[in-house]
């Protein structure tokens, strides 16, 4: 039964042809009916069954080819009434009778012409209903999506923030409580503990600020010639390193063109961590070599020990609170926003970053960066 309903639906979508066969199958049962009731009957009136092809051509048809298939179908009505009468001078009330059939004919036609055009345009609200049905479930998905990932990012720096904030106030505490009775070592050595853990808070604090700043162009704030070697180990000396050891593999002549501190939160944000995925006692490295580029750059590269990272992994790392599938159910914290914001903050520099690793374990991982390089005036002399 409900395929019989939507017959009528399916044929007005049908392809052509399936349509034009309807249509001549219709005309060849309606005409021969027409044909045996006037010759054998003379029953003129019977001539009005014409409508029936003229409606099926404007069910199925568009208003053209249905104007088209009526006009054909009174023509072959005449041509039969004429061949019944023996002549084309019909009677006057048979003129009469066939116009007033010409006139119900075009009204079928404009009748099924403003239904084709109402048809229309409830498939097309239809449509646009389906549409933006489907775009609120995807704007739902999405903010399903992104309630998760917020409740996930508060969990993570909450726990990121507590464990630091427990060791500065732990420091702090026995301090407090047993200043007097520990020796100055002990003492310089809780004090340095404590600025460590305000260091790792102050990088969180950094990358979730940072982080804020999603779709916007971050800018260098304040770019400036560097002696490459000394700034970093500058600024290597003010990282907690844990019981990692850190070599410079640093050309001393290096000059770079860079904001401070936004160099100083890239290497931060690099050695934080390598010391959290390299095993203790294992050996971290900082080199940099000039690039044969057209335009004068240094890359910079950080390899650590630790177990490598995955080829099919690697193109999500620098995006938005991002973690590697090892490290969601693993001991070791992070927020998912360190290499984000490095990334960020190198390409507000003029350059890129990237990471190498074959994922074996033991081998670790190269972190790599590159910023413009500064060339020596005597260099650019002997060029002029």
């Amino acid at each position: 039964m409900q395929s019989l309903s939507t017959l009528p639906l399916s044929l007005r979508h049908a392809p052509f042809r399936a349509r034009v066969i309807t249509f001549l199958g219709c005309c060849c049962i309606v005409f021969p009916i027409m044909i045996f009731c006037l010759f054998e009957f003379s029953d003129v009136e019977i001539i009005t069954s014409c409508a029936i092809p003229v409606a099926v051509a404007s069910w199925i048809f568009r208003p053209r080819i249905a104007y088209i298939c009526a006009v054909a179908v009174l023509v072959a009505s005449a041509l039969l009434l004429s061949l019944y009468l023996h002549t084309f001078l019909w009677p006057f009330r048979l003129w009469e009778g066939f116009l007033f059939g010409v006139l119900v004919i075009i009204i079928e036609l404009g009748c099924f012409a403003l239904l084709h055009h109402f048809l229309e345009l409830s498939a097309a609200a239809k449509q646009q209903s389906l549409q933006a049905e489907q775009q609120l479930n995807i704007a739902y998905e999405h903010q399903q999506q992104l309630e998760i990932l917020r409740d996930q990012f508060l969990m993570s720096v909450s726990h990121e923030l507590r464990t630091p904030l427990t060791e500065v106030k732990g420091y702090i505490n026995l301090l407090l409580e047993y200043g007097n009775k520990i020796d100055d070592e002990t003492r310089a050595a809780f004090m340095q503990s404590a600025s460590y853990g305000c260091d790792e808070l102050e990088l969180i604090i950094s990358n979730v600020l940072g982080s804020s700043r999603i779709g916007q162009e971050i800018k260098p704030l304040s770019m400036q010639e560097l002696p490459l070697l000394s700034t970093i180990t500058e600024i290597c000396e003010h990282i907690y390193l844990e019981e990692h050891t850190l070599r410079l593999a640093i050309p001393a002549d290096l000059i770079i063109l860079a904001d401070r501190q936004q160099l100083r939160q890239v290497l931060r944000n690099l050695i934080s961590n390598a010391c959290k995925y390299s095993p203790a006692q294992t050996l971290i490295e900082i080199s940099a070599l000039v690039e044969d580029d057209s335009e004068p750059m240094v890359r910079i590269c950080l390899q650590d020990a630790g177990p490598g990272i995955a080829a099919d992994e690697i193109p999500l790392l620098f995006h938005k609170f991002s973690r590697l599938k090892r490290d969601m159910m693993g001991s070791v914290r992070g927020t998912g926003l360190g290499l984000y914001i490095s990334k960020q903050f190198v390409e507000g520099m003029g350059g890129r970053i990237w990471v190498e690793s074959a994922g074996v374990a033991g081998q670790g991982s190269c972190f790599c960066f590159t910023l413009k390089r500064l060339l020596p005036v005597t260099s650019i002399k002997k060029d002029a």
